[in-house]
């Protein structure tokens, strides 16, 4: 939220409103990561905070294989289905491997959930419109 520019608006929320003072409530603050900003947000709204960290922070576990590729607005599907299926051609058989996808809006969402279940690649999307029942399924 922070880096969407939310922080006046919890600044707000925790300083301004009918919160009870720091060292009186309890505030528990998590992050998938933790940037200067978010340390400086911890120092200033909790009191005697522990940090808790998964793994080596500021990087990804070894057990996942991140890439980026630059690919035209145009080809990203088509692209998408390459990789798809190149990984599915040279995984281990009954292994089932799991790609995440982020897109920018949660209609692409959507719209991508159903056109990779339409070309045979169960999927589904996690966003604020659904329920995380919904989304777990």
């Amino acid at each position: 939220m922070l880096d969407m520019g939310f922080e006046p608006q919890i600044r707000k929320i925790v300083e301004q409103m009918d919160m009870p003072p720091q060292g009186v409530r309890q505030t528990m603050l998590f992050s998938a990561t933790f940037p200067k900003e978010i340390q400086k947000l911890a120092s200033d709204f909790l009191s005697n905070y522990v940090f808790l960290a998964v793994g080596r922070v500021g990087s990804s576990t070894d057990l996942i294989v991140q890439r980026v590729e630059f690919v035209h607005d145009t080809d990203k599907r088509s692209h998408l289905m390459d990789l798809l299926h190149a990984q599915r051609a040279n995984g281990v058989h009954g292994k089932q491997y799991l790609t995440l996808v982020f897109v920018e809006t949660k209609k692409g969402a959507d719209s991508l959930e159903h056109w990779l279940c339409m070309n045979g690649f169960p999927a589904t999307t996690i966003h604020g419109d659904r329920t995380q029942q919904v989304s777990l399924m």
